[in-house]
């Protein structure tokens, strides 16, 4: 495992992508980033105080590719674990697939990309920034919420410590737990929703728990159906 530090980087998950010689648990950390994004896209904004970093995980080929997909909901039970134990009283919430959220604000975001035989974990966590313009309206950063200023590096290295913990958790029979916690923590759970599917076409029901299979459960018209992607949006809070 070699660490890579950037005051400043267009992307720490670009960087490793395109790492000629890769390893295991490579990881990039970046003061900010300037092409920073998140899932399906979306920019993902990186001032100065946050956590943005990026590790490279080698895919085992003895384990189904179809357990890999389940990568962003391991990885937000570390993220939830870990400022968990970093602040106790506060209650954090997982929002599928790949978000933690407090006070119905967004704190961190995960992206897993897929590159030959590694999977890049891209992870931005708002801690010291300041968060401006219109995103103060979604998103929110731990020292905004405590008045404290945290050691970024550190909380960095707890995360992935977690994870590889996690992962070897998960990949030895207990997905189930990990998922009890999960709907523990399932922002969506009771809500309204709304589902943008990539073509553009909408749907709008009742948020439920995340199934077995990675999926969430969403009751539409009194029927249960399952996503597996979507831009998901809270229409009332319930």
């Amino acid at each position: 495992m070699r660490i890579f530090k950037f005051k400043e980087i267009d992307s720490t998950n670009k960087f490793l992508k395109e790492m000629k010689e890769k390893e295991d648990y490579n990881t990039a950390i970046a003061e900010t980033q300037t092409l920073g994004r998140g899932r399906r896209g979306n920019k993902w904004s990186s001032e100065k105080g946050g956590a943005y970093f990026s590790f490279l995980l080698k895919e085992d080929k003895n384990i189904a590719l179809e357990e890999y997909m389940k990568l962003p909901l391991v990885v937000g039970y570390s993220l939830l674990k870990t400022f968990e134990s970093i602040e106790p009283e506060l209650n954090f919430m997982f929002k599928w697939t790949n978000d933690i959220y407090i006070f119905d604000k967004k704190i961190s975001g995960i992206l897993v990309e897929k590159t030959g035989d590694y999977f890049i974990i891209g992870i931005g966590i708002n801690l010291n920034n300041e968060i401006k313009g219109e995103a103060e309206n979604t998103a929110v950063s731990m020292s905004k919420i405590t008045s404290k200023e945290y050691k970024i590096e550190e909380i960095i290295i707890s995360v992935i410590k977690n994870f590889k913990k996690d992962l070897a958790f998960y990949f030895n029979g207990n997905w189930d737990k990990i998922l009890f916690k999960l709907n523990q923590k399932n922002c969506l759970s009771g809500k309204d929703l709304c589902i943008e599917h990539g073509s553009g076409k909408k749907e709008t029901g009742k948020g439920l728990n995340i199934h077995r299979s990675g999926q969430l459960e969403v009751e539409i018209s009194g029927v249960k159906k399952l996503f597996n992607v979507g831009e998901i949006h809270i229409t009332k809070n319930n």
